[in-house]
């Protein structure tokens, strides 16, 4: 067979199901190490142009990690892309075979750039960093459970939690530390990035984790990526305002954090956001230019591989 196959993969906990635009297969397959291999060798057997599932919050991870171990062309989208092209085919009902043939005509008619290969070193860092994550956010709640507390003993519970939470992520932060020191592209990379003022090694260890295109976009490109760039909205006469969309939220929300110390510690962003405001932009305007400033400097930093 010639002619290209564009295989839709719907994941669910237990199993998931395969379809394919032309219709030459058709499957459903455990998932599990021995369902994954099977998934891989039954694709080795047709001419694949891509492979396309939804995010569904981790359980995606083992299987594309196997594919494109396997050096199979996949990708993962965005399930609400998806989902509003099954409403624009008119495809309302939803099950898992239904959702495989409908990811299936995604990959047929939107063909999604297949992703690169994530080392395993990349997917460690990803994974401490989001740990990193999930425990300040914790941190975070029983802070301000502390401040609603007054009974002694409630007081004295969470105070211990407190003092857990801050012996564990001082020890994730020594573990990412020491994993970016042990390779030499990321402990480059993050010399550069941490050279920029306004920039700790939180932001840094996120962007080498969860942004591995850095240095290798253009600036409109990476600044999409993030969720940074304005969109247009104008029908006719009505001049709407632009508005960012998309992206990748963990980034966002640590470039937040660095352009508000930037615009105190960084000549080039401070003087940036003094002109917006002199024009009279509204902070929410101007801390996102900032942000998205910020980030195309750091990308052309890593591409020029210049501090």
């Amino acid at each position: 067979m010639s002619e290209k196959i564009y295989v839709g993969i719907d994941v669910s906990k237990d199993t998931f199901s395969v379809a394919s635009c032309p219709n030459v297969l058709k499957t459903s397959l455990p998932n599990t190490p021995q369902g994954h291999s099977q998934l891989c060798k039954h694709l080795k057997e047709f001419p694949i142009a891509i492979v396309v599932m939804e995010a569904t919050g981790g359980y995606e991870k083992p299987i594309i990690a196997e594919l494109l171990e396997a050096q199979l062309p996949a990708v993962v989208v965005n399930p609400r892309q998806v989902r509003d092209f099954a409403r624009g085919m008119g495809q309302l009902a939803k099950t898992d075979s239904i959702d495989a043939e409908v990811l299936a005509k995604f990959a047929q008619l939107v063909q999604p750039a297949p992703r690169g290969h994530k080392t395993a070193q990349m997917t460690d860092l990803a994974e401490l960093v989001h740990r990193r994550r999930q425990l300040n956010n914790l941190r975070t709640q029983e802070s301000n459970r502390l401040a609603m507390a007054h009974h002694q003993k409630v007081r004295k519970s969470v105070q211990q939690v407190i003092k857990v939470l801050d012996h564990q992520i001082a020890q994730i932060d020594e573990l990412i530390s020491e994993h970016i020191k042990s390779d030499d592209n990321f402990s480059q990379k993050d010399k550069i990035l941490r050279s920029t003022p306004g920039i700790g090694p939180q932001t840094s260890a996120m962007l080498l984790s969860q942004m591995p295109e850095l240095g290798e976009l253009n600036r409109q490109e990476i600044a999409s990526l993030a969720g940074l760039a304005p969109f247009d909205r104008s029908s006719g006469k009505w001049i709407g305002k632009g508005h960012i969309w998309g992206g990748r939220k963990d980034v966002r929300s640590v470039l937040y954090m660095a352009a508000l110390s930037a615009r105190n510690c960084n000549p080039v962003i401070r003087r940036f956001a003094q002109r917006l405001e002199d024009e009279g932009k509204a902070f929410k305007v101007v801390i996102t230019a900032c942000m998205r400033k910020l980030l195309i400097i750091l990308n052309t930093m890593i591409r020029n591989q210049t501090n």
